[in-house]
């Protein structure tokens, strides 16, 4: 499914000035929306790491004078609303993901990226994602997270309600990748606003939107009767929305932590999700807000929720096999029953009016490429490529029962890693070779789990491996 997923790239296009830029889809003809691309962005930055760099650029070219990035480079869906000849401009909503990507990106770069033009970007656009953060302060200063924001779940109408879990924690993620990019390029002052902001929004999450009665976080605030839209609200527990920590995801696969104060309430959350969203095709996204079988803004599969889920567990230490059972579950439907994995829908039919697990909104879309951080959440595969440090904690059941072949993924480096179990007289070892496809790695530490490479120099290039053994019991 992964491999069939670069097909992708078809909706891509490469300008004689070497700007790489491609659709949000067929069917909605803008270009480059930061968040949509960011759900489909971990093959791009791996394969074509220029491709990301290229965005970047002109991202921040059109960024707001009040810091804010655009939606998007040009702007149209369903029909195109700008016939001039211009290719961009910067455009779009004012959303919650999309300055917040931004960061991310940049990070990513730094992290992963132990490249000397890659270095050179974060340094050219630091100032560009430090003013991005700067705006997610200054919509947050009410009471800690943004208020009234547009996300990639648009059709759901989050910006109605005063305060959502989506937004907020995308808030956080903003906040994180802030500081950890400040820290590195030694702007401390700013990077201690950002961990003041970030604590700030945390506790504002846990106060306006945790439910200690169902013990999940609500997808929203309750609406006033100012908010100006109907009260819909049928269970007073409060609606609980799939993909709410979408953002966790990113923060995993960038090493940055638990993003929410109590990692304890994070797993009840997601227990939460699947016990009242899950349907036989993939998990609802919206539940609790309608009677059933209420609109299909509610009542449908987006594509990104199961993989998203199954991510998240992972690294939670929960049940790897209910994981990938339930990370694969929408694209298992596609595949086996759909027979069409060359055009991946973004949103499938929900339950009970006519449209059930089938293709119903956007075609050729890239939501399910969010799949490719379960790859790296099953290796527990953690880079900082600018202190050389590649480590692994795989998501097995044992990491001594051989034997396990999993992907090491980073941008222009593909290989794998594999283990062995061997004896030396009464000794029992096990041994583990990092081997690359094509790239090359220059690191000073390199451990799976608690099994460390015993060299300090380590150099790997294309079709070359290293190996190192430990003993275990």
């Amino acid at each position: 499914m992964l491999i069939n997923s670069l097909s992708h790239v078809r909706s891509a296009f490469w300008l004689n000035d070497g700007r790489w830029r491609q659709w949000e889809a067929y069917d909605c003809v803008n270009i480059d929306s930061v968040h949509n691309d960011g759900e489909r962005h971990i093959p791009y930055i791996f394969i074509f790491p220029n491709s990301t760099i290229s965005k970047l650029y002109a991202w921040a070219k059109y960024q707001a004078s009040n810091g804010m990035i655009h939606e998007q480079l040009r702007c149209g869906c369903m029909t195109m609303s700008d016939q001039s000849p211009r290719v961009e401009y910067g455009c779009g909503r004012t959303m919650s993901d999309v300055s917040s990507m931004f960061i991310v990106y940049l990070l990513e770069l730094l992290t992963w990226h132990d490249d000397p033009y890659s270095q050179q970007v974060v340094r050219d656009l630091y100032n560009a994602s430090k003013k991005a953060a700067q705006w997610h302060m200054s919509v947050s200063t009410a009471e800690g997270i943004p208020i009234h924001m547009v996300d990639t779940y648009d059709v759901l109408r989050l910006e109605s309600y005063p305060y959502d879990t989506y937004s907020g924690s995308f808030h956080l993620l903003a906040m994180k990748a802030a500081e950890t990019l400040a820290y590195a390029m030694g702007d401390i002052e700013f990077a201690e606003t950002c961990q003041k902001a970030f604590i700030t929004g945390q506790q504002a999450l846990d106060r306006l939107l945790w439910n200690e009665t169902a013990r999940y976080y609500n997808a929203y605030t309750l609406q006033t009767e100012t908010d100006g839209i109907d009260k819909a609200d049928t269970d007073p527990l409060g609606a609980i929305m799939t993909d709410t920590f979408y953002s966790q995801v990113l923060a995993y696969s960038l090493g940055l932590g638990t993003l929410v104060q109590n990692e304890t309430r994070l797993k009840l959350h997601m227990k939460a999700e699947l016990e009242h969203n899950d349907s036989p095709y993939g998990m609802l996204v919206l539940t609790g807000r309608h009677p059933y079988p209420g609109p299909y803004t509610d009542n449908a599969v987006w594509m990104m929720g199961n993989p998203n889920w199954a991510t998240i567990n992972m690294h939670l230490g929960e049940d790897v096999n209910q994981a990938l059972q339930v990370g694969i579950k929408a694209m298992e439907h596609w595949r086996s029953v759909i027979h069409d994995e060359w055009n991946v829908v973004g949103i499938m039919g929900g339950l009970g009016y006519g449209a059930d697990g089938m293709p119903y909104i956007t075609s050729h879309y890239g939501y399910f490429m969010s799949s490719w951080h379960m790859v790296m959440a099953l290796s527990g595969q953690k880079a900082n490529m600018s202190e050389k440090s590649l480590t692994f904690d795989p998501k097995l059941d044992s990491l001594t029962d051989p034997p396990f072949v999993l992907p090491v993924l980073l941008p222009g480096v593909w290989g794998y890693l594999q283990n062995s179990r061997y004896q030396v007289g009464t000794d029992s070892k096990v041994s583990y070779s990092l081997v690359l496809h094509f790239g090359s790695l220059e690191l000073s530490h390199l451990s799976v789990a608690d099994c460390i490479h015993p060299d300090s120099s380590i150099n790997i290039v294309t079709q070359q491996a290293t190996s190192w053994s430990c003993s275990y019991t």
